[in-house]
């Protein structure tokens, strides 16, 4: 009876979640966001860029090299994905759904070995999707009319199910450290990610290494005038451009390879199980500080019941009373003390260290390395700021204030760019003295477009996960040296690209949307 009651109860747990999960929109965003980068990592031959270049090479576009190229980006499903399913427990605390678990004989182990089943499930879902899209792909850009199915789908067995299942286990295993802010946890694993992805052969967690490794054995062996370039990120190229072809029939996969998948996928496994010795299964500590902070405020509320009925001017004679006036800097100030209220000590010692980077270190550092990554320490503090109202549950309050839409939205703004600016100040001072304007103008479009793309999408989305996913993104895009993400005009290339100028445009849209998004909440509060 016990084992049923178990099986059952990870079940309804798995169930439940999955269901919560599969009717939001994050998912639809997260599903739709997937098919995008199968899409555009298998671009036309006609493209005006390459995602995988092989020197003087490229591979045929038959069944093999599509179903290994979308295979390949298996590690861009588990970035993507894992910010779909990493608030599985934290949601459990903050709708108290967990204190209702607490009191029921669910053990640890069943709990999480049922929210990684959820997890994993909605990942096989979007799985289920790029398998007919890699279908689809084929057919659509595929040089060749003889489709072979298992040479399509093999490599999306191989390296893309594995990575999911180890994608929903580090979700897991990181969700389980309830003390951890959300936007913590979101850029601690984009860092782990990162260095995964740095590392090379030597932890291939998402089996990336071992295909491209394969591919380059492969093309060497039939293709001596081989030249060795290989490089893979997003790279602007001639669509003129021939280069030579070569026919790859697919990856020959050996032992050593099957048992380096099932390594990893039992690592993260035994990650859950680590987590569950140390997870407090909603004990009652988050309890009794919820007492005692409703005991602070019925303290406060018996201090106001027994000054009911006294006047302002008796129980502060020395106050005078003044007629009320709006100030937008006063408000300007306010919003920017309260973005800075209460942040980790660590924010404040990494901050500090990258400004007087940005001073005193030679300018071509300053420039693209200290203050690209000054702004990226911003993030978990500007991603708040188009949602705290329906965080602390004072929507009403703010939203029933004279002009929230002309006076607090503009205010709140000003401040995140504000902030971005001031910290961007002694670099672009630098650049103003040596007569780089262009730079200049780059830095103040991107001291617009971060805030209002927090802003914009934490009042559309009620959350904070689309700008730290997206601009995490383009903040190692920035890193590796890709044009199209340069925000502050610092890579070669971007200057003709015009990209600041894009930006500028995409800043003014996000205005529109984060004023009209602000409008219908007030509307409908």
């Amino acid at each position: 009876m016990k084992v049923n009651y178990t099986i059952s109860s990870i079940y309804h747990i798995a169930r439940a979640d999955f269901l919560q999960r599969v009717r939001s929109y994050l998912f639809l965003i997260t599903l739709g966001a997937s098919v995008f980068t199968m899409y555009s990592f298998v671009p036309p031959i006609s493209a005006g860029y390459k995602i995988m270049l092989l020197g003087n090479y490229r591979g045929l576009y038959n069944s093999a090299w599509i179903g290994t190229m979308v295979g390949m980006c298996a590690p861009l499903f588990a970035l993507i994905g894992f910010y779909l399913v990493n608030y599985s427990v934290k949601r459990d605390i903050d709708t108290r759904v967990g204190q209702i678990i607490a009191t029921t004989p669910i053990s640890k182990v069943q709990y999480l070995f049922g929210k990684m089943i959820s997890n994993f499930a909605v990942l096989l879902v979007i799985f289920i999707v790029i398998v007919v899209m890699t279908i689809v792909m084929f057919l659509i850009r595929g040089e060749t009319r003889h489709l072979e199915l298992g040479k399509l789908l093999y490599p999306l067995l191989i390296f893309t199910i594995p990575s999911l299942f180890i994608t929903a286990a580090l979700a897991l295993f990181f969700d389980s450290f309830t003390g951890l802010s959300r936007g913590v946890i979101n850029i601690g694993y984009f860092v782990l990610w990162v260095l995964i992805m740095s590392s090379k052969n030597h932890v291939d967690v998402f089996g990336f290494f071992s295909g491209t490794t394969e591919i380059e054995h492969v093309l060497m062996a039939a293709h001596p005038d081989w030249n060795g370039g290989n490089s893979l990120c997003l790279i602007p190229s001639d669509p003129g451009f021939n280069s030579n072809i070569f026919i790859y029939d697919g990856l020959k996969w050996s032992s050593t390879v099957i048992l380096n998948r099932i390594f990893w996928m039992s690592c993260a496994f035994c990650l859950v199980l680590v987590a569950s010795i140390g997870f407090n299964r909603f004990d009652s500590f988050r309890i009794r500080e919820f007492r005692s902070k409703s005991t602070g405020t019925q303290k406060n509320k018996t201090a106001w019941f027994r000054n009911f009925g006294v006047t302002f001017l008796e129980r502060f004679p020395g106050i005078s009373v003044v007629g009320g006036r709006f100030s937008h800097l006063v408000l300007v100030q306010a919003e920017l003390r309260l973005m800075l209220k209460g942040n980790s000590i660590w924010w404040l010692i990494v901050s500090i260290g990258l400004f007087i980077a940005s001073i005193f270190a030679p300018m071509d550092f300053a420039y693209k390395i200290a203050l690209p990554l000054l702004w990226f320490f911003q993030v978990l503090i500007i991603s708040k700021l188009g949602f705290r109202e329906a965080t602390h549950r004072c929507r009403e309050y703010i939203f029933s204030a004279a002009f929230p839409l002309m006076r607090q939205l503009p205010a709140t703004l000003s401040a995140a760019v504000l902030l971005m600016i001031i910290l961007a100040f002694p670099v672009t001072l630098r650049l103003l003295l040596t007569g780089n304007l262009y730079s200049v103008y780059a830095i103040i479009v991107g001291a617009l477009f971060i805030p209002s793309f927090a802003i914009t999408s934490g009042i559309l989305t009620g959350g904070s996960k689309l700008f730290e996913v997206i601009f995490a993104i383009m903040m190692d895009g920035f890193l590796n040296k890709v044009p199209f993400f340069d925000f502050i005009g610092a890579i070669g290339g971007s200057h003709e690209l015009g990209i600041p100028h894009y930006l500028l445009i995409i800043t003014f849209v996000l205005v529109i949307l984060a004023f009209e998004g602000r409008k219908r909440q007030i509307l409908h509060t």
